[in-house]
């Protein structure tokens, strides 16, 4: 059954939308704003970034990056779950902050410890959503189960 936002939503995929558009606009938006906040193209001379420089860099690393559909699909496989991700992580916090005492809900998080080990278990959760969404997940994980009591640093 056809419905006016579903045909937009096919129309919006047969134009390219999908594949062409928001891959551009997420990895333009992603490099303008660290290029931004790192500054490390220069300043202007009232302190503020160069955002010509930094659009223009941003703009051709876009480019560049729809310009190959293997990563293109790579991206649009991963993203979803990556979210998901960070959905997950939020509703874990939520909970942890509902048992959390004191005046700071989330003062629970401030021990250096739960940082690094949340941080290891983001990195943990993402490496493997982009390792499988490019495929080299399997190939990873045959290796180490292969190889994990061989010695790599001699």
């Amino acid at each position: 059954m056809a419905t006016p936002l579903g045909d937009a939503v096919d129309f919006l995929k047969r134009f390219g939308f999908f594949d062409v558009v928001l891959p551009f606009l997420i990895v333009f938006t992603l490099v303008f704003a660290i290029l931004e906040k790192t500054r490390i193209l220069g300043v202007e001379k009232d302190g503020k970034p160069k955002k010509n420089i930094n659009s223009m860099i941003a703009l051709v690393i876009a480019l560049f990056f729809i310009a190959i559909p293997r990563v293109v699909v790579g991206i649009q496989s991963a993203l979803p779950y990556a979210a998901m991700l960070l959905v997950v992580i939020m509703v874990y916090m939520l909970l942890v902050g509902s048992y959390a005492s004191g005046k700071d809900e989330f003062h629970f998080w401030d021990k250096t410890f739960w940082k690094g080990f949340m941080g290891i278990l983001v990195f943990v959760g993402l490496a493997a959503i982009f390792l499988n969404s490019f495929g080299w997940l399997d190939p990873v994980l045959d290796y180490v189960a292969e190889r994990w009591q061989d010695t790599f640093i001699v």
